[in-house]
């Protein structure tokens, strides 16, 4: 099945239960929840990306309850990150969308928690960093401070996280290439070429193809590419 933002297309020639999960993802994403993390990164709408980050969560746990760990892998990572920080030595409870609790020590200007590297939020009035204080930093729309003005926030260069688990997850663990998830993906779901470890000396399948690592992992490469 392909979930994109188009249409959704159905292989029905698939275990019924890995069309479940795969639809029920897809259709959270397509209203609108989780699907565009990407988005709200790249126009600097910082609480926009993160409310859409829960719901991603929510979308991965629901495929997790319609599935189960002993035949199913389920790989949920990226192919990049962004330029977005957060810092200024802000204190336990305070809202990661609020001030940090300090000011500049060289405009003397509040600052928010959260920063991009680059993007639209950077802002000058008459020669000078906008006061923060000003505006209305908590809105849902409000563009986070940027270092370098772009009309466009740009991808980061850190290494992204990737999750696992399930059959052969531990294959999963460390510092990998980016080209190897696929890899562990195929051998995983025995497609390819390297499936001796799906067939017993009788013939017989000892492996289950875990067709939904392959979902979970275009699904969440889909939402943040």
């Amino acid at each position: 099945m392909a979930c994109n933002q188009g249409s959704i297309e159905l292989n029905l020639s698939r275990a019924d239960s890995l069309l479940v999960t795969e639809l029920t993802v897809c259709l959270l994403l397509k209203r609108g929840r989780g699907g565009r993390i990407d988005h709200g990164h790249h126009e600097g709408k910082a609480k926009q990306a993160l409310h859409e980050t829960v719901e991603m969560d929510r979308a991965i746990g629901r495929a997790d309850l319609l599935t189960s760990v002993h035949d199913t892998m389920t790989v949920v990572t990226a192919d990049h990150s962004h330029v977005f920080n957060f810092g200024g030595y802000t204190g336990r409870g305070n809202t990661i969308f609020g001030l940090a609790p300090m000011l500049s020590d060289i405009d003397q200007k509040p600052f928010t928690s959260i920063i991009y590297g680059n993007g639209p939020g950077y802002k000058l009035l008459n020669g000078a960093r906008e006061n923060v204080s000003t505006v209305d930093y908590q809105d849902n729309n409000y563009q986070a401070q940027a270092a370098v003005p772009l009309s466009m926030e740009t991808h980061g260069g850190e290494d992204v996280a990737v999750f696992a688990k399930g059959p052969l997850a531990h294959l999963l663990h460390g510092v990998h290439e980016q080209n190897y998830i696929p890899h562990v993906m195929a051998y995983a779901a025995c497609i390819g070429q390297n499936r001796e470890h799906c067939v017993s000396s009788s013939g017989a399948a000892d492996l289950r193809p875990v067709l939904s690592s392959i979902a979970a992992l275009l699904t969440v490469t889909r939402i943040l590419c």
